[in-house]
């Protein structure tokens, strides 16, 4: 009996579906996933890391800030580290203990809240009374001017030309729903008081139309968002008497960690107490519904949750959420979310405390004039300039050890991926299909391993038929299979970033029995 032949072609571009039956997920979507990043509308190989900075010492790193120290021709690019108890300035090959007196040590990352003010870093533990640092490492940060005695916060935040604290715990007692923010502090300098007068702009605010902790502050254009875990506040400033008006603008939503919330450009994506959305601090999207919410928050270790972090790789326009799961206390995973694409990927790490994205030059040479051996009369050079681009940002991620590693870098690293589209029925889930031959769409210079599977119902278990070799320069592999859902599923190993369009299939359309 003869039966009609057809092809039928996969063209998924929009990432990730992993919260809905495969059988149900339509034909835009791959069901599975691990270290595979969607770019342009293909899946690709995940970038490869390198260790960057080797001189730092922090161990572990818990929070990193990319600074350009200002001074003209003498402008410098550093990465301050901070660990339990010390602050290091990285810099080329470079580094230098800018602490100051001793902190206390705290344990956890997400107690580090660190902001720029007119370009100068001003950081906080949460234990100690907040800092900052004039970018000479020969002068170490020192106390914000003016704060208040015996007074600690838990974040802190540069919004307008002022700092905002939040949770206040002071010689009045500990109030979660406190903000104070500083006086206007002129340009290129801190503020030089938080104490409230007729002639500053100093001044505090009680949130309490909700309870719980003011947790993070998100300037976006000219508000202040602040996120509590189930409510979310804007902060606009008005001048006069009240300098800051506050107002309660979501009572239902917030954010679940002190650094669940980030600036994509223009929108906060946040991770609230059970969804991720994108917000304007007005309106709300959910942007995981379907795809990959389900998914996350059942993979995150509750006894560890307030690791959860958000980072935004600006060049790359992605976001990164970075959770541990199930057994872990650091981040062991995380989805990367193409801002512009609006797709999901997942990818696993291992150990992972903060990550950041700034200028990355530890390669370049020390240009400091100590260092410039070369006679003065042949030496092209200009005296301390700054040898970095802005153009060039890109990811740093720190661990739970003195390790910091660059992200998607140009090395050959082997590293294991795997993807998959289960559960096709070429629109007619009630017929069988019989699959003669899978063709792979994409570049690769290393071998992918291929298997082609089918079941019959989606009550039964997939039958994997054996996983065969498609080597560099041929576009196919055949199959046997028999189903009226048919999966595909793809892997490698090797160190070749690869990139897969989609897949053909060869298939004759058979009975219904």
């Amino acid at each position: 009996m003869s039966y009609p032949k057809k092809l039928f072609r996969f063209r998924p571009t929009r990432g990730l579906a992993l919260d809905v039956a495969p059988w149900e997920v339509g034909p835009d979507y791959w069901t599975a996933g691990s270290n595979v990043i969607f770019r342009n509308g293909a899946a690709q190989r995940v970038g490869s890391s390198r260790t960057v900075y080797s001189q730092n010492t922090v161990n572990p790193a818990l929070h990193l800030l990319n600074v350009r120290a200002p001074g003209g021709i003498t402008e410098s690019n550093f990465w301050l580290v901070f660990g339990e108890s010390e602050v290091q300035a990285l810099e080329t090959s470079n580094i230098d203990n800018i602490t100051g007196a001793a902190l206390t040590a705290i344990d956890n990352a997400w107690e580090w809240s660190a902001t720029l003010l007119n370009n100068i870093p001003c950081f906080n533990n949460g234990a100690d009374a907040p800092r900052y640092w004039a970018g000479d490492v020969g002068t170490p940060a020192s106390a914000l001017p003016g704060w208040p005695a015996g007074t600690v916060c838990k974040s802190l935040v540069a919004f307008n030309h002022h700092l905002f604290a939040l949770d206040i715990d002071g010689p009045s007692g500990h109030f979660e729903s406190q903000i104070l923010w500083s006086d206007a502090a002129a340009p290129g300098d801190v503020p030089a008081t938080w104490s409230a007068s007729a002639s500053n702009e100093a001044g505090d605010d009680i949130l309490a139309e909700t309870p719980g902790p003011c947790l993070v502050g998100i300037p976006l254009q000219d508000t202040l968002l602040i996120f509590k875990r189930s409510s979310l506040y804007g902060v606009n400033y008005i001048g006069g008497d009240e300098i800051y008006k506050t107002r309660l603008l979501d009572g239902a939503r917030g954010a679940i960690t002190r650094r669940a919330a980030v600036d994509v450009g223009g929108k906060i994506l946040v991770v609230t107490d059970g969804d991720i959305c994108l917000t304007d601090g007005t309106n709300w999207q959910s942007i995981a519904q379907g795809r990959v919410r389900d998914h996350v928050f059942s993979q995150i270790e509750l006894n560890a949750y307030e690791m959860l972090f958000v980072v935004h790789d600006r060049s790359r326009n992605k976001a990164r959420i970075y959770y541990p799961t199930t057994g872990n206390t650091l981040c062991s995973e995380y989805v990367e979310y193409d801002i512009a694409e609006d797709t999901f990927a997942v990818v696993a790490c291992t150990n992972v405390e903060c990550a950041e994205v700034g200028v990355v030059n530890d390669l370049a040479l020390d240009e400091t004039w100590d260092a410039d051996a070369d006679p003065w009369d042949s030496d092209a050079s200009a005296w301390n300039a700054a040898n970095f681009s802005l153009a060039v940002e890109q990811m740093i991620v720190g661990f739970s050890s003195a390790t910091l590693e660059l992200q998607n870098s140009d090395e050959a690293v082997a590293v294991d991926a795997s993807l998959s589209r289960e559960d096709l029925s070429m629109g007619e889930p009630e017929r069988f299909k019989y699959v003669r031959r899978v063709h792979v769409r994409g570049d690769f210079a290393a071998p992918l391993y291929v298997r082609v599977g089918a079941r019959h119902s989606t009550t039964a278990s997939i039958e994997w038929g054996a996983e065969q070799t498609l080597v560099p320069g041929e576009s196919y592999v055949n199959a046997d299979t028999l189903g009226r859902f048919i999966s595909v599923a793809l892997r490698s190993e090797d160190d070749d970033i690869w990139t897969v369009t989609g897949l053909d299939m060869e298939y004759e359309q058979r009975g219904y029995l």
